[in-house]
């Protein structure tokens, strides 16, 4: 990994986390010390201007603008001491989910880890809720905003704004719409488009016709032609409070999705047996042990701790 990459890296992380509140003191000094070394300071503005330049786009008259022009006009500990009181754009909530936003001259990156969820601020108002493990590209210009989830899964609150569009661009479907909240998801070759209020006009790779989504319904399907149908609003939302809701759902895919949402990690022993368990329930999204725990009692299969984060499932 090259030095830039390296400071950029820690920028962004230090970003977040002082942005998560106060920090305190060893953290506060070990991040004082970190800006004394050669690169990392302007490393930090550098990605705190990701999100002013985004904010300035708009004319935002923010708290992102107004920390951003206190970066540009100090220097040296002082510019250090401001960046340390004054930078933050994307606030952590939910499951302690931390933003590392990489900057550039385009835009943003937000990404979430494992087991981690995070509410992040836009620079025009609207918000990002990102489930664990996920990345969305954020650009945003004087015409359009524009956000493309790279993978994982995405909550956006769209502030109404008609005259500049809010296009969201998931594998090879783009949406777009002026306000309103919807959730789009991307695994592997497989997309999903989830309107919760309001629409949304969707144009696919390749054509020129948009299809209109309205509240309650969904889009999925791989890359090509998808379907459209109605939508179980709250199983498909849950994981934004914390939950996974099962319907009658095999065990291979609850057990996929605690994989993706849970920092516990479920292993599954091929077997007939266990492919023809069916769940169904609400389940902490955080917890794949406990789940495991009840499989066993439920359901008389063999649970063993592989290691101090993995379960595996056996008959």
């Amino acid at each position: 990994m090259g030095r830039r990459i390296v400071h950029e890296d820690q920028a962004a992380q230090w970003f977040a986390k002082a942005d998560r509140g106060p920090l305190a003191a060893d953290d506060r000094k070990a991040f004082l010390e970190w800006l004394e070394a050669p690169g990392n300071a302007e490393a930090y503005q550098e990605t705190a201007d990701a999100w002013s330049s985004l904010a300035a786009a708009k004319g935002a008259d923010g708290l992102i603008a107004m920390r951003a022009a206190a970066l540009r006009d100090a220097s040296g500990i002082g510019r250090r001491r401001m960046i340390l009181g004054l930078v933050g754009a994307a606030t952590a909530a939910g499951g302690g989910g931390v933003a590392v936003m990489m900057a550039s001259t385009a835009g943003a990156t937000i990404r979430t880890g494992a087991g981690e969820r995070l509410t992040a601020p836009l620079p025009d108002g609207s918000s990002v809720t990102l489930a664990p493990l996920s990345r969305v590209r954020v650009q945003y210009d004087t015409q359009r905003r524009r956000v493309r989830l790279v993978e994982g899964q995405a909550y956006f609150d769209m502030r109404s704004a008609p005259d500049r569009p809010f296009q969201v661009v998931v594998g090879d479907e783009r949406a777009q719409g002026s306000g309103g909240r919807f959730q789009v998801t991307r695994q592997g070759d497989t997309a999903q488009i989830l309107i919760e209020d309001g629409a949304l006009d969707v144009v696919a790779a390749g054509q020129a016709a948009a299809r209109r989504l309205t509240t309650g319904h969904m889009l999925s399907g791989q890359a090509g032609p998808k379907s459209v149908a109605a939508a179980d609003l709250n199983a498909l939302t849950a994981w934004r409070d914390g939950r996974l809701v099962f319907n009658d759902t095999p065990l291979p895919q609850v057990v996929a999705a605690f994989n993706r949402y849970s920092s516990d990690q479920l292993s599954l022993v091929p077997g007939a047996r266990l492919n023809d368990i069916r769940i169904s329930g609400s389940f902490r999204y955080d917890g794949a042990r406990e789940f495991a725990n009840a499989l066993r009692a439920g359901f008389g299969v063999r649970v063993q701790q592989v290691d101090r984060t993995t379960w595996e499932i056996a008959e």
